[in-house]
């Protein structure tokens, strides 16, 4: 029997993990809330809009589009002259590995490893993944922002827990923020306290190796001077940047605002748009696949503002999961494989060249060699 290879047992675990949690999170769900089943969520699709239904799949798909197109604009400002269909990979690579990876460490490193296959420089790779992820991180402050603008009594009516989760994920991302401009702008500064914290942390022995993680300071800073020079250079790209990932993120909760409507035409969709914006920034910092366990709770604690029924925000909720997450999940993974194979096979032809050409070679030099015994021979016999 063939052996397991190594990225085919991290596959296996990180699935696995995955499903754990997804296990876990649905007891403690269908325990603490026994008057629900799986019927309610059944009724739900049935009695539901089911173009409203197929538009919400239709927003998931675009959110991973918007990413695609947010890369490729990008790394072709950084000189790669790629298609857009290659960005869309890039986008479904890092989606399907973030969404299977423990704090969602996998997917600009696959992303990466698509982008390099396809012929694009590490260099180039890993800036715009960098500026990718500073867009991202300012598109979801500008949307928390846009929620309190729009609804600025609903936060007021949040439990206390909710209102934590919320903040802290704000503040989060606020840091997030700062720290990448202060790399960018301030990168003398930025070295400098990275150096100190590593000298503390050095004679306090938590770190051993101090010259390392001084070389991994100094480079990551590096890359957000060097992202800074071209974003002077190109002023409008990370404004671009920043638009195409806030439509990602808005087409994202435009995803909950068709579940609801269909089940329930009368819901405002501002109101369901707030909501879900708030549930979004609460669990989006947390270091777990797909927030999964805190936005399940973030989602039964705060659609209670504008529903009565539990059955009906359960229902809700998992259609929700469904397609934001699962299906996310199964769409990506199948855009990602199918590129996968599409690169492999796209090397064949060329090496399948080379040893034609060899025998084609081989066999015009034996005719050579042929037709020159046969000239030797000639002219032996006509010497004797």
């Amino acid at each position: 029997m063939k052996k397991v290879s190594k990225n085919v047992k991290k596959q296996i675990l990180n699935i696995s993990f995955v499903l754990l949690l997804v296990g876990i999170t649905l007891a403690v769900l269908l325990t603490s809330n026994k008057e629900l089943n799986f019927k309610d969520i059944f009724s739900f699709i049935k009695n539901s809009n089911p173009w409203l239904l197929a538009a919400s799949v239709l927003c998931m798909i675009a959110g991973i589009i918007f990413e695609g197109l947010c890369i490729h604009i990008i790394s072709r400002k950084f000189g790669h002259k790629g298609r857009l269909v290659s960005s869309i990979a890039y986008s479904s690579a890092d989606i399907y590995y973030s969404a299977i990876t423990p704090s969602a460490t996998g997917g600009q490193p696959a992303s990466i490893y698509y982008m390099v296959k396809d012929g694009m420089g590490a260099g180039t790779a890993s800036f715009t993944l960098l500026v990718n992820a500073i867009a991202y991180t300012a598109a979801l402050l500008i949307l928390s922002a846009l929620a309190f603008i729009i609804r600025p009594a609903m936060f007021a009516g949040f439990e206390p827990m909710v209102k934590f989760f919320v903040i802290f994920g704000m503040a989060v991302q606020t840091l997030l923020l700062g720290l990448f401009i202060a790399c960018m702008f301030c990168n003398r500064a930025v070295l400098k306290l990275g150096n100190g914290i590593i000298t503390l942390l050095t004679k306090m022995h938590i770190v051993k190796n101090p010259d390392k993680w001084r070389k991994k300071v100094s480079d990551e800073v590096e890359k957000y001077r060097n992202c800074a020079r071209t974003i002077r250079k190109h002023r409008l790209l990370f404004l671009n940047a920043i638009l195409l990932t806030l439509a990602q993120r808005v087409v994202r909760v435009i995803i909950s605002c068709c579940i609801c409507i269909a089940a329930e035409p009368d819901t405002s969709f501002w109101d369901v748009f707030v909501i879900q914006s708030f549930v979004i920034v609460g669990y989006t910092f947390l270091p777990v696949p797909g927030g999964v366990g805190a936005f399940e709770y973030l989602y039964l604690h705060t659609y209670r503002l504008i529903y009565n029924s539990d059955a009906f925000i359960f229902s809700a909720m998992m259609v929700m999961r469904t397609v934001s997450y699962y299906f996310s999940i199964i769409v990506s993974g199948i855009m990602t494989l199918s590129y996968h194979v599409y690169l492999m096979r796209r090397k064949k032809p060329q090496t399948a060249a080379l040893p034609l050409q060899s025998v084609n070679s081989r066999r015009q030099r034996r005719i050579r060699m042929k037709k020159k015994a046969q000239r030797r021979a000639r002219l032996n016999g006509s010497g004797k």
